[in-house]
C-alpha cells in the first residue's frame, strides 16, 4: 500500500535536457540568502555568496566553505543548480537541520533572520578552522562545548528552513516543466536511520549472508499511469513486526511484496507531490519543498520535518523525515529519521569503487591527516601522502587495511559496485579482534555519473543521553574522494 509520506518522495527522472546553455550562470544558496559562504566548482570558478549569488557552469560539482578560501571546514558538496538549500546539501535530515543551525549560529546579524551573513574574522582563524575540522555535523550537540558558542535550537533551525521555504516559493517559482512521470517505472530506496524511540538503527556485516536480511533498507517499485499506480514485487517497506519478533529497525520481509497489485488514480485524490503533477507535467518548485508537519494522521500526530529534494543533473530525487521529538499532542519519543530515494528503475546507477581514493581523516585532538586507497578485486591498500596528491602506480601501497575497511560492507572480489543504499546505511561491524565496532555512511551523488560526490565516514560509540536515547558519539570523521583510476 503507498503511503502519503512515501508517495510524496516518488518524484523522479523522466527529465527533459533543461541543460543547453553552456553560459555561466547564477545560482542561490538559500537558508535566507547566505553572504560570505566561500565557493569552488569544478571548472575553477570561485568567489564568496553575495545574498546567496553564486556562478558555475553547467555542470559544475560545487563544493561550498565556511571561511576564507578551499582548505576551509568543507560545508556540502553537490551538482550546480539555481537554488541549492541545506536539504539538498545533504542526504540525512539531521545533518541538513544541523547545517542550518551552524549557519544560524554563525550569524553576524541573529536580530535579522532574513539574510545570514558570515564576515567574522573568526571564520578566517587557523585555530576556529581547527575546531570547525572537528565538526559532526550528524550529531551537532555533541561539538557545542569544543566550538565553545550557543548553537540555534532543532526546533529554530526547523522553522527557519520552513520560513525559508515560502522565500523561495515567493523569489524562484518556476511554471517550466522538468519531468513527465507517467508510465514509467521507478525505484524508491527507504533507509530507516532511527525508529521512533530514537533507538539507532544499523546494518549488521555478520547477518549479511542470510538471504532474507535487509537490515534498515527497503525498497519498492512503481509505475504511474493515469487510471493509477502498478506496484511490483520488491521486499517492501514495512519495518518491525507487531510481536516485536522482527525488531523496528529491520525490514521484515515476510511483509514484502510478492505479486503486482493497483490502486485506482481515485484513491490519491487531493494528494499533493508526485500524484498532484503527473498528470499534467512536474515542475522544479513541484520536486523541492520543506514543511513542518504538525497534524492528526487518523489519531496518529504528525510531528516532524519534511524535505523533498530534485537534483535534475544526478536526476535523483530525496526525501527525508525527523521526528522533532515529544509535545502535547505527542506523548512518545517522535525522533524517527528516514531516507528515500527515488530514481529510474533502469538506470541502475551504481558508485564503483574500484580504483584510487583520498582519504583525510579528522581526529578529535584536531589532527588531520591524508591517506590514499588503492581499492581492485575488494582489496583495500594504503599509501601516506603529505598533501592532497596520490601516487598513482600501485607499487606505492604498502599496507593492506581491509581489515581496517570492514565497514565498507560492499566489497568483495567480485564486486566493486556500491548502491546509494549501502552507502547511506549505518553499518554495525567487527574489527580484527571481533570488536564490535559502528559506522555511519553518508554520500550525496554529484555529476552525472554520480562519482563525484564526497563519501563521509564517521566512526562511533553508541552512548545512551541522559534522557534514555541513543547517540553516535564519534571518534574519527573522514572524507573520501574519488582520484582518478589507477596506472595499470
Amino acid at each position: 500500500m503507498i503511503e502519503r509520506t512515501f508517495i510524496v518522495a516518488g518524484i523522479t527522472l523522466a527529465c527533459s535536457n533543461v541543460f543547453a546553455s553552456s553560459e555561466i550562470q547564477t545560482g542561490y544558496f538559500i537558508d535566507a540568502p547566505v553572504t560570505g559562504l566561500y565557493y569552488k566548482t569544478s571548472s575553477s570558478l570561485e568567489g564568496f555568496t553575495d545574498k546567496g549569488a553564486f556562478q558555475y557552469n553547467t555542470g559544475d560539482v560545487i563544493t561550498f566553505f565556511l571561511g576564507s578560501d578551499d582548505s576551509s571546514f568543507p560545508l556540502a558538496t553537490l551538482s550546480g543548480q539555481e537554488v541549492i538549500t541545506p536539504t539538498l546539501a545533504s542526504t540525512t535530515p539531521s545533518r541538513s537541520v544541523n547545517m542550518t543551525r551552524l549557519l544560524l549560529s554563525l550569524d553576524s546579524t541573529p536580530e535579522n533572520r532574513e539574510e545570514i551573513l558570515l564576515i567574522s574574522k573568526a571564520l578566517s582563524d587557523p585555530e576556529f578552522q581547527k575546531k570547525l575540522k572537528q565538526v559532526n555535523l550528524l550529531a551537532l550537540d555533541t561539538s557545542q562545548e569544543v566550538l565553545g558558542f550557543d548553537l540555534v535550537s532543532v526546533k529554530e533551525a526547523a522553522q527557519h528552513l520552513d520560513e525559508s521555504q515560502s522565500y523561495i516559493e515567493k523569489n524562484f517559482t518556476s511554471n517550466e516543466v522538468i519531468l513527465h512521470p507517467l508510465n514509467v517505472k521507478y525505484k524508491n530506496i527507504i533507509i530507516k536511520r532511527r525508529d521512533w524511540q530514537g533507538k539507532l538503527c544499523f546494518y549488521d556485516v555478520a547477518k549479511k549472508s542470510s538471504p532474507n536480511y535487509f537490515g534498515p533498507i527497503g525498497s519498492m517499485t512503481y509505475m504511474i499511469t493515469r487510471k493509477g499506480i502498478y506496484e511490483y514485487p520488491d521486499v517492501g517497506d514495512y519495518f518491525g513486526s507487531t510481536d516485536n519478533s522482527v525488531p523496528s529497525c529491520e525490514l521484515n520481509y515476510s511483509r514484502r511484496y510478492k505479486e503486482m497489485m493497483f490502486e485506482p488514480i481515485s484513491v490519491f485524490d487531493g494528494w499533493d507531490g508526485l500524484i498532484g503533477c503527473a498528470a499534467n507535467g512536474c515542475t522544479r518548485s513541484d520536486l523541492n519543498g520543506f514543511s513542518v508537519d504538525d497534524y492528526d494522521d487518523e489519531g496518529d500526530w504528525k510531528y516532524r520535518t519534511v524535505a523533498i529534494n530534485y537534483d535534475p543533473h544526478t536526476k535523483l530525487l530525496m526525501q527525508k523525515t525527523q521526528g522533532l521529538g515529544p509535545k502535547e499532542t505527542v506523548r512518545h519519543t517522535n525522533r524517527a529519521e528516514h531516507i528515500w530515494f527515488t530514481s529510474n528503475d533502469d538506470s541502475n546507477q551504481h558508485i564503483n569503487f574500484d580504483g584510487i581514493w583520498l582519504e583525510t581523516l579528522y581526529a578529535n585532538n584536531t589532527d588531520i591527516s591524508n591517506q590514499c586507497l588503492w581499492i581492485k578485486a575488494g582489496e583495500v591498500l594504503s599509501a601516506k601522502t603529505n598533501s592532497t596528491e596520490c601516487p598513482t602506480n600501485q607499487s606505492a601501497y604498502k599496507n593492506n587495511v581491509t581489515k581496517q575497511h570492514g565497514d565498507m560492507w560492499w566489497l568483495s572480489p567480485n564486486n566493486a559496485q556500491a548502491s546509494l543504499a549501502q552507502l547511506n546505511a549505518p553499518v554495525k561491524w567487527y574489527d580484527e579482534a571481533s570488536n564490535t565496532r559502528y559506522t555511519s555512511w553518508e554520500y550525496l551523488p554529484s555529476g552525472t555519473n554520480w562519482g563525484q560526490g564526497v563519501l563521509y565516514r564517521l566512526q562511533q560509540s553508541i552512548v545512551t543521553d541522559e534522557n534514555g536515547n541513543q547517540q553516535a558519539q564519534t571518534h574519527q570523521i573522514s572524507e573520501l574522494r574519488k582520484y582518478q583510476r589507477q596506472e595499470s
